[in-house]
């Protein structure tokens, strides 16, 4: 076959577009995983090369032909090419819309005349801003020496569920299997997977100290384009050989992948809501499947999907039943009856003692709740009226040190109104409470404590928020208050007590997952206490101090919390005992989006009625979704469960086929969804 009689296959990013094919101008010769510019209607858009074929295979000769071709770079290697085919088909999307979104934008860009020498600046790597120390070897304990060799005399693919109480030194681990791994071979390479972006600088330093003389690159959303691109290059083209990252860095490509770790496996984080809503967890462990090699979840509270795989054995499990630091302890929890608070009370006296006993042992207290804003509305107490969003079903969060309303949920903001829009009333009172409000209400109690309050409202970059970390961690703050931003991953050393408010709206929440995130939240939250061996306490308020989860709590109990929440799981028919998909609907009228659920549900009867026994799949009908309008578009749901996997997927992949592409229109698909 000569140069001129190639012909191309190519993915683009486009709903409901199948692989393409186009013609290879004579003067350029192609490989399979080529980054090309292909003309799609009149606009270029990025594609890769799948498949290159002679001239006698193709039909129509007059096909339209490749605009560009990204030259200096590797070829995406077949192990990435059929890992994102297979999330495209788990996932019920083109192969284009995950292979493409999954390169970074520079490599997405139509090739100008300075092309060559902007790769040539992302291809140098910088050197690192300080030549961090060797860490210091560390004294494990049998435990973790019984970790490592299980996991290093292992040979080939196998699932690690690492449990630990949090504390047990399984980023310790992590490292150990690092360096043994790469001084295997010269070409390893290693991914770790974070899941918050706020993670990413405290565990990067770790990685660095204890490899100072490998390349560590990072890889999340809240990096440049040239540094993401930076990152991606350097492990694409083997010159670094560690990645952290978060959840994009799971479709990664890599020269020779040889260990995938994933901490805090459980996290909602690890599955997107954008795009091809894919789980970075469950890829990585196909990924490392597909590779033959071993791949680590580790968690203190496991999801009850990798729960369940360890217990039924598809997993292996290691557990960590002691604390790394040999005299730290687990705290001590007690329970605050929020009934017996007086009207307007914000913490309770048993908690305002806690916190000055904390402080006058110059220790540290960290107060959490998931709550922005100074409170979740502003209500007049004349008329009832509630300051509500225009544009969604739900209320504005009042920010009192800016005056203003904000919607959490579409953005929109206001001031505040002098006088109730309702009435007319002067009074328009805060109902509720949030970060803000215990941040001011700890100021008037202890003004002479030194503050510090992180959430998204009050850190919005990264560099802030690193020097907000690095203060805690250097004693520079007395009382922290903050969101889920500080309730896992960080080693503080000098905090003695916690505080948890607000936990109740996760107890009686209707959600199948609810108690499960409840449960973790608290064990990782009050797993920031006594790390380091000072005697500590968890305070919790809640107006149910009899539910059965406080007594797992109080003995960090996850393992008899989550076989309770199994049988419970398995007697409901709820995941991981069903496997289920939600189909969105997003319209101007709520009827408009549940008639065309409706619709989608007729396609899918009919698909039912030609398969034995329905296709092993149930589906239900049309609902409102909890918050069932957003940004002035109504939304509605309509939950599939299917009793295995493969049945699911097969009805999926036919129903689709009917009701066309569910992705950026007026449908969208959601495989394995943790909300609904």
């Amino acid at each position: 076959m000569t140069v001129s009689e190639q012909f191309a296959r190519v993915i683009v990013d486009v709903p409901g577009l199948p692989e393409l094919d186009y013609k290879v101008p004579a003067e350029q010769l192609l490989a399979v995983g080529d980054i090309v510019m292909v003309p799609v209607g009149r606009q270029q858009k990025a594609g890769i090369v799948t498949g290159l074929r002679p001239w006698t295979d193709i039909e129509n000769k007059r096909l339209r032909s490749v605009s560009a071709v990204r030259f200096g770079i590797p070829p995406l290697s077949s192990e990435w090419l059929s890992l994102t085919r297979f999330a495209s088909h788990y996932y019920c999307r083109t192969w284009g819309e995950v292979a493409i979104p999954a390169l970074p934008t520079f490599f997405r860009k139509k090739p100008g005349v300075r092309y060559q020498s902007s790769l040539e600046k992302i291809r140098t790597l910088p050197a690192p801003e300080k030549n961090p120390a060797p860490a210091p070897a560390l004294d494990l304990n049998p435990e973790q020496k019984d970790a490592i060799a299980a996991i290093l005399t292992a040979k080939g693919f196998q699932t690690w569920l690492l449990f630990g109480v949090t504390g047990s030194g399984k980023t310790e681990i992590y490292l150990q299997v690092m360096r043994r791994v790469l001084e295997q071979s010269p070409q390893n390479q290693v991914l770790l997977l974070v899941p918050e972006i706020n993670l990413t600088p405290q565990l990067e330093e770790r990685v660095r100290s204890h490899f100072a003389d490998e390349s560590v690159v990072v890889l999340n959303s809240d990096l440049p384009d040239a540094q993401r691109a930076r990152s991606w290059l350097a492990v694409h083209e083997g010159r670094a050989r560690i990645l952290v990252g978060t959840r994009m860095a799971a479709l990664a490509s890599f020269r020779q992948l040889a260990l995938i770790v994933v901490d805090e496996e459980h996290d909602l984080s690890y599955k997107g809501g954008d795009g091809a809503r894919y789980s970075a967890r469950d890829l990585s462990v196909k990924r490392a499947q597909s590779l033959g090699i071993p791949v680590i979840l580790g968690s203190a509270t496991p999801s009850l999907e990798s729960w369940s795989r360890a217990r039924s054995g598809s997993y292996r499990l290691l557990t960590l039943s002691h604390k790394a630091v040999s005299k730290a302890e687990p705290p001590r929890l007690r329970l605050v009856d929020t009934r017996t608070l007086k009207k307007g009370e914000v913490l309770s006296e048993e908690v305002k003692e806690a916190i000055g006993a904390t402080l006058q042992k110059h220790e540290q207290v960290l107060v959490y709740i998931n709550r922005r804003g100074f409170s979740p509305v502003l209500m007049c107490p004349s008329c009832g009226w509630k300051s509500a969003c225009p544009h969604c079903s739900a209320f504005m969060v009042f920010h009192k040190d800016t005056r203003s309303l904000v919607c959490h949920h579409c953005g929109y903001t206001q001031r505040v109104p002098a006088r109730c829009p309702g009435c007319g009333a002067a009074d328009i009172l805060p109902v509720g409470i949030g970060t803000q409000r215990i941040e001011e209400e700890i100021g008037k109690l202890w003004p002479d404590a030194r503050r510090l309050r992180i959430d998204r409202d009050n850190f919005k970059t990264k560099r802030s928020t690193d020097k907000a970390f690095q203060d805690v961690h250097e004693g520079k703050v007395d009382i922290l208050i903050g969101t889920q931003m500080i309730a896992k991953g960080h080693d503080f050393k000098k905090v003695s007590l916690v505080v948890i408010l607000n936990i109740d709206s996760q107890l009686i929440s209707t959600d199948v997952r609810a108690r499960e995130r409840a449960f973790a939240t608290m064990m990782q939250v009050s797993g920031r206490a006594g790390r380091a061996g000072l005697k500590s306490e968890v305070l919790v308020e809640t107006a149910f101090p009899d539910d059965e989860i406080f007594t797992f709590l109080a003995h960090q109990d996850y393992q008899g919390f989550a076989d309770q929440m199994l049988k419970i799981r398995k007697r409901d028919g709820a995941p991981p005992f069903v496997y289920q998909a939600l189909l969105t609907s997003e319209q101007k009228e709520l009827p408009q989006a549940l008639e065309l659920l409706r619709h989608a549900v007729e396609a899918g009867l009919e698909i039912q009625s030609k398969l034995p026994d329905g296709g092993g799949v149930a589906i239900y009908d049309p609902v409102p979704m909890t918050i069932v309008k957003v940004a002035n578009r109504n939304r509605a749901q309509l939950l599939i469960e299917g009793r295995t996997h493969r049945e699911l997927l097969q009805f999926l992949r036919a129903w689709v086929q009917v009701i066309g592409p569910c992705s950026g229109g007026a449908l969208t698909l959601e495989v394995d969804p943790q909300r609904y």
